[in-house]
């Protein structure tokens, strides 16, 4: 009797382990997922599940760093999932105004655009983000690749202003009459 009393209170505390443990195996699973071919999200089934695990873990974090390694990792669960993607850009902004001179924040303006952009084809509030952003972290590497992905939503193309300036001036000039 004794014996079953420890197993079971030893699959209890199995049962009741970290939650910051149980979020690193979920996102380990899910790199392995996007390293076997597969994206790291696209199975949405379970999704709830894995959101809360992470919101668990975040709510459990000691550091900044991992609240918002959790809740980024939450909001890109949510945004694969049909109609999510709302609610992704919410937690997306929470993590910007949480850490507003962290880089975390920084990732978290370029993520809720990128969301804004593919999601639900708002390439307009895609590019007010991506102006916030570079607005909020002047001269950093984020806001320089901000500018560029702003570059590629305002001209539809994967060519910069710049790029198409010099195009247009190396072109042969039409002959003369």
């Amino acid at each position: 009797m004794k014996r079953l009393v420890v197993l079971s209170l030893a699959a209890g505390a199995l049962a009741c382990s970290n939650p910051q443990e149980e979020a690193e195996r979920l996102i380990d699973a899910m790199v392995e997922s996007a390293e076997a071919g597969g994206e790291a999200v696209a199975d949405t089934s379970g999704w709830q599940d894995k959101v809360n695990t992470l919101q668990a873990a975040a709510n459990d974090a000691d550091q900044d760093s991992l609240w918002a390694r959790y809740q980024m990792v939450s909001a890109d669960v949510q945004a694969s999932v049909p109609g999510g993607a709302l609610y992704a850009i919410r937690t997306y902004f929470q993590v910007a105004d949480s850490l507003p001179n962290r880089q975390e924040g920084a990732l978290a303006l370029f993520s809720a655009a990128v969301t804004f952009e593919e999601k639900l084809s708002d390439r307009g509030r895609a590019i007010q983000v991506l102006t916030m952003l570079v607005d909020r972290y002047p001269g950093t590497q984020m806001a320089e690749t901000a500018l560029a992905y702003r570059d590629v939503l305002v001209f539809e193309n994967d060519e910069s202003l710049l790029d198409k300036i010099h195009e247009w001036q190396t072109q042969e000039s039409p002959p003369t009459p």
